[in-house]
């Protein structure tokens, strides 16, 4: 049995008998797996709190880690839903493609789209944004914790993927200290040929950056002064949807973006 399929096969029992628990013996003996190979397994298994063992008896039961996954899972769902009417309001308002994106890594995936509105502006569910070229990944990159930007700079390999890809490490720095001040990051062909977008951040319970709202279209129709007249809505939009969620939006008193007061 691969490793892999083994340590689904525990967790998924320990699942089950999540009030009793089960010890080492137990555990080998249901799955046919010697006892040295669990031991092994539930030892590494407990170095990252996927499971922990009762003091007393030496039981295994499912560890605290499942509830930190649990609770993220939890938090992309209930921003896919929450996002939803004001995306479909986005597309209505500017009769573009507009999507929602979460950060996963060094990049954002799609969550949900509302509008397709052109062949050439294909977004697909799961579709994954890069950070330093996509409007939706550069407005969550310019919005992370410093250590955390530092260290997807060290990780980042600057794909080009246009000619209008920035390649350069400070080029790319200066943009997000811009777009720090502005709430919102433009994409000038510089994921896709022909393709232009914009983006908006979105702040989680904790108010650290979770996501972008972003619109995109060919860059003959959505240019750069039509994003920026649809730039307040989508601030508006974000400040609304990182509400809804009990995250506080960052004031940008500099932003020439901001929404009328309400």
């Amino acid at each position: 049995m691969p490793s892999i399929k083994k340590i689904h096969s525990i967790l998924d029992l320990l699942r089950k008998q999540y009030r009793s628990g089960l010890s080492n013996k137990e555990i080998s003996d249901r799955l046919n797996i010697p006892p040295s190979t669990c031991y092994r397994i539930l030892a590494d298994l407990r170095k990252y709190d996927l499971v922990y063992q009762r003091k007393p008896d030496l039981r295994y039961f499912l560890g605290f880690a499942h509830l930190r996954y649990a609770e993220a899972l939890r938090e992309g769902m209930d921003i896919a839903s929450e996002s939803l009417p004001y995306l479909d309001h986005l597309h209505i308002e500017t009769g573009e493609t507009v999507f929602l994106t979460l950060l996963n890594g060094t990049s954002c995936v799609v969550m949900e789209i509302c509008g397709f509105t052109n062949m050439r502006v294909s977004v697909g569910l799961g579709e994954m944004m890069p950070l330093h070229c996509s409007a939706a990944g550069k407005v969550v990159f310019a919005f992370l914790q410093k250590g955390i930007q530092e260290r997807i700079f060290r990780q980042l390999k600057f794909e080009k993927h246009t000619e209008n890809t920035k390649t350069s490490r400070e080029d790319l720095k200066r943009e997000l200290l811009e777009i720090q001040k502005t709430g919102v990051a433009f994409n000038i062909e510089e994921f896709n040929a022909g393709i232009n977008a914009m983006a908006t951040p979105l702040f989680n319970r904790q108010a650290k950056v979770m996501g972008s709202i972003a619109l995109v279209g060919t860059s003959a129709s959505l240019t750069r002064e039509r994003m920026e007249q649809y730039a307040p809505l989508f601030i508006d939009a974000s400040i609304q949807i990182s509400r809804k969620i009990g995250g506080p939006f960052p004031r940008m008193p500099e932003s020439t973006f901001l929404p009328p007061a309400k």
